[in-house]
């Protein structure tokens, strides 16, 4: 191997990673903005299938949420409780091979669309059958809780 063929060489496997990231990062945020466009729809069922089959949901104040019903039904009792504009922001997205994390930020509003929640979530993503699919996906409030009267 000449000079150049091998300066070559380690310039692309340099540089594969990099495409990676770029071409996983566009691939998440179609992810994420299809969930927003269903989760302003307040169709719960539709998000449940963006995530796998074993997928959960670890949100704050409780246990585990495991599997697309389980996930369906926490979405439906958002929607029943008047949550219904949703936005995401993707801070950072690392991934390798078939597995991808998501960093970023949400901000839930009424249907009225004023802000009653918003916070920071990571979602590691699963790639099946071709499409990135949400299978850990825990979010926390940067909304202090209320404190106890008395």
């Amino acid at each position: 191997m000449n000079l150049t063929t091998f300066v070559v060489a380690t310039l692309l496997c340099l540089a594969a990673p990099f495409a990676y990231a770029a071409d996983t990062r566009a691939e998440i945020e179609a992810v994420v903005a299809e969930m927003q466009d269903i989760a302003n729809r307040g169709d719960s069922k539709a998000i449940s299938e963006l995530y796998t089959t074993d997928a959960q949901f670890l949100a704050e104040g409780r246990d585990p949420i495991k599997g697309r019903a389980a996930i369906a039904k926490y979405f439906q009792e958002g929607f029943d409780a008047g949550f219904g504009n949703i936005r995401f922001k993707t801070l950072e997205v690392y991934g390798y091979g078939s597995t991808a994390t998501e960093v970023g930020e949400y901000d839930w509003g009424n249907k009225d669309g004023l802000s009653v929640d918003h916070g920071k979530y990571t979602v590691v993503y699963r790639k099946v059958g071709g499409r990135w699919m949400l299978h850990r996906d825990m979010s926390t409030s940067s909304v202090p809780p209320t404190k106890p009267s008395g």
